[in-house]
């Protein structure tokens, strides 16, 4: 077969090593690559983790020290590749590793042959996966909440249902986490998620809002200083990087950082300590970054406005918070569990379906405000539509930015703008391409060349 393109890896010394070994080591699986001779020449991080052997244990050695034994069910190549694969393919294997002490436990791992520039084989990578056993108990820090909400976030939309496993992915990792979305959708809530569910649940989670406070005072919040380093520093005052030791610090609008804080965060992330202002004595700090912002990064980089390395370093594992329009189908679900908070009276029918048509430019945290606003007008009774603010009467109410309450023109219209393709009318609607498939069902829409009212299911490729 043709060795597809060179992915250039760290450990291969081909280029883009700064990036590369940063996504690596930011995996929360284990990571492992050998050469033809089954030797390990890379082992990341979620590695040592998981098998309890430390690198300087592992580089060099046979993969037979996967599982301390070479006729073990994990090594079954048949070509030159000895730990799960040949030369000819990929594998999957569910089989039982044998860690440092001795414990065996149930894992997946998966095998994929490594390919030089020219096409030639030259090892394999792998990544391998502990698989809970069936019975145990939630690990410490799980925050499990109603069916299809997870920790204080609310949804069931595809594209939520993909943020949980994302979050829930990325949690029992170390990685730092980029989290981003428009302004109001809840970045803080996943940062949250993530710290709750990380077996660092036990350790503080600190968050500092970067976009409020300037250059100096931002330097002091977050390395902290010492007495008389400034005007009105009566006393030394530990930062959040050391506030957050053994816990998660989360940088809320990063990208509003300036140049000057933008290189002592550098320091910090490469180097693991911090030196407070005034103060040339390093302090170690064990902290987990999670970033969020509204901003473009990469637009930023190229403008010159923020440093690349930090880029490439804090954007390890991106996170998109969807916006409200292209989840509009949660929306009585996170207008019910809103008001249930604050004890506030339901939604009738009429204003439910206000609320669904408009566009939510500010997202979930507009919804808080208009319904506690309605909530104060209706003075205890029902919200009903009268009860909400003008603009939601008045403002855009366009069906392909995210209403749930399609009619059958509106699904029609969509379906032939995209020239019948269901994956792109599904997204100008804002719903999944099942619920596109259920609405044209339910209104006997045909697509172009089927018969009335086609009842087939959409495949893997529509």
């Amino acid at each position: 077969m043709n060795g597809p393109q060179d992915p250039r890896l760290p450990f291969l010394g081909l280029g883009n090593e700064q990036a590369l070994e940063a996504m690596a080591e930011a995996l929360p699986d284990g990571m492992f690559v050998t050469d033809l001779e089954g030797h390990i020449t890379y082992w990341n991080r979620a590695a040592e983790r998981i098998t309890g052997y430390s690198r300087d244990d592992a580089l060099g050695r046979s993969c037979a020290l996967f599982t301390g034994d070479i006729e073990s069910g994990c090594l079954c190549g048949t070509g030159p590749l000895r730990c799960g694969v040949a030369a000819q393919g990929k594998s999957t294997k569910s089989c039982i590793m044998r860690k440092r002490d001795g414990r065996a436990i149930p894992i997946v791992k998966n095998a994929l042959p490594l390919y030089s520039p020219d096409g030639e084989c030259i090892g394999a990578i792998e990544n391998f996966t502990e698989v809970p056993l069936r019975g145990a108990p939630p690990p410490a820090g799980a925050c499990p909440d109603g069916a299809g909400d997870l920790c204080r976030l609310v949804g069931a939309h595809p594209a939520m249902v993909s943020l949980f496993r994302v979050v829930q992915l990325v949690a029992r990792s170390n990685a730092t986490v980029m989290v981003l979305g428009e302004s109001g959708t809840g970045k803080e809530l996943v940062a949250e998620a993530i710290h709750k569910m990380s077996p660092r649940s036990r350790g503080p989670f600190v968050r500092v809002s970067c976009s409020a406070l300037n250059e100096s005072l931002l330097e002091s919040e977050l390395f902290g200083h010492v007495k008389g380093a400034f005007t009105g520093a009566v006393r030394d005052r530990r930062g959040r990087f050391e506030e957050a030791d053994k816990g998660t610090l989360l940088l809320d609008e990063i990208g509003d950082v300036s140049p000057v804080v933008q290189v002592k965060l550098l320091r910090v992330i490469q180097q693991r300590e911090v030196e407070r202002v005034g103060d040339s004595s390093p302090v170690p700090v064990d902290v987990r970054l999670v970033c969020a912002t509204h901003r473009d990064l990469k637009a930023l980089v190229a403008e010159g406005k923020f440093r690349a390395d930090l880029y490439f370093r804090l954007n390890v594992f991106p996170v998109r918070v969807p916006p409200l329009r292209e989840r509009i189908d949660d929306l009585p679900r996170l207008a019910a569990h809103l008001l249930l908070a604050h004890g506030s009276p339901p939604l009738a029918t009429g204003a439910l379906e206000v609320l669904s048509a408009y566009h939510w430019p500010g997202n979930v945290r507009e919804l808080e405000n208009v319904l506690e606003y309605a909530s104060l007008r209706a003075e205890g009774g029902e919200i009903r539509s009268e009860h909400l603010p003008d603009e939601l009467h008045l403002g855009p109410r366009v069906p392909h930015q995210g209403s749930g309450r399609h009619d059958a023109d509106a699904i029609r219209a969509a379906l032939e703008g995209a020239g019948w393709n269901r994956a792109a009318a599904a997204r100008k609607l804002g719903i999944s391409r099942v619920t596109l498939w259920k609405k044209m069902k339910r209104f006997g829409i045909a697509e172009a060349g089927a018969g009335p009212g086609s009842g087939e299911e959409p495949d893997a490729g529509a």
